[in-house]
């Protein structure tokens, strides 16, 4: 007799817990999801913001007011974020209240390329950016006669003038005209003949050079134009 009272004690007992189970689950499934946070890289760029984020989601519809924890897929959420055009990575995490976190990584633009046909951004990895109603980064220019089979050799351009703080200052845009590119610099109202957008070390380093010696002596106003594009000399056309 007793041992069939404790095998009925064990069996309430593993129905109660079984039962306490079920009700929890339903009550997490009925579990409203919440977004807690956005939590954006830091960066010098502000293509993305929280408000931003929230006002995009918001506009694809996604709406957390009424969704259950059930009916709740992370990968949605991080698809939704990810198809934003300055978004470069999305990791979208919660716990069992519904309680929703998302990191979020923006591209950085580092050239625009504006010409009559079209208007976007280069990012880090080169690849093309829409431009953005909201932010407006200062970066160097492209003009002209250009398209995509530029890219890389303006990526690699715009790559190398960013390692000095000089060039980075100095430089403003290019422009490409029929076979050659025009650098339009900062300071002075020079047109820079650069040839095609090679050998771009050796030619900066003359420039560099003609800056420091020439300049100082004949003056900044001297010369419309500036040609670096021959190997190893400068042509200058006074004003």
């Amino acid at each position: 007799m007793k041992k069939v009272f404790q095998i009925l004690k064990w069996g309430m007992l593993l129905a109660l817990t079984v039962v306490v189970l079920a009700f929890t689950n339903k009550k997490q499934e009925q579990q409203l999801v919440q977004l807690n946070q956005i939590n954006i890289e830091q960066s010098v760029d502000e293509f993305v913001t929280e408000e931003i984020a929230l006002a995009y989601i918001e506009f694809k519809n996604f709406d957390f007011d009424s969704l259950e924890l059930s009916q709740f897929y992370i990968n949605d959420l991080e698809e939704v974020l990810q198809n934003h055009p300055a978004v470069k990575e999305v990791e979208v995490y919660s716990n069992q209240q519904g309680v929703m976190n998302v990191k979020l990584q923006q591209r950085k633009a580092v050239v625009r390329i504006k010409t009559s046909s079209a208007d976007y951004y280069l990012d880090e990895d080169g690849l093309e950016m829409s431009l953005s109603k909201n932010y407006t980064p200062r970066v160097l220019v492209v003009s002209g006669d250009v398209n995509s089979l530029y890219h890389t050799d303006i990526f690699n351009f715009v790559g190398m003038i960013n390692k000095s703080e000089f060039w980075k200052s100095q430089i403003t845009q290019l422009h490409f005209q029929q076979d050659e590119v025009i650098v339009i610099p900062r300071v002075g109202n020079q047109k820079i003949h650069f040839g095609t957008l090679t050998n771009i070390n050796e030619k900066l380093e003359n420039l560099y050079q003609f800056y420091k010696q020439a300049m100082p002596v004949k003056g900044w106003q001297t010369y419309s134009d500036i040609s670096v594009k021959y190997n190893n000399q400068i042509v200058c056309t006074k004003k």
